[in-house]
């Protein structure tokens, strides 16, 4: 998965689950994730993996 496919899936996440309740359940920071959502940045290989690992989980 790239990172690009990792942001729709996790925007299309947003329509059901909050950001702050995804974010505290795979520990990685909202701000972390307000920016990855946008496309300001990219997420760290651990990071990517850790919301990757929720999305398809869940």
């Amino acid at each position: 998965m790239t990172q690009e496919e990792l942001r729709e899936a996790y925007k299309q996440r947003l329509v059901k689950e909050k950001q702050s309740y995804i974010s505290k359940v795979i520990n990685i920071d909202g701000s972390i994730l307000s920016k990855f959502k946008t496309g300001k940045i990219d997420l760290y290989p651990h990071l990517f993996e850790k919301l990757e690992a929720y999305l398809m989980k869940n």
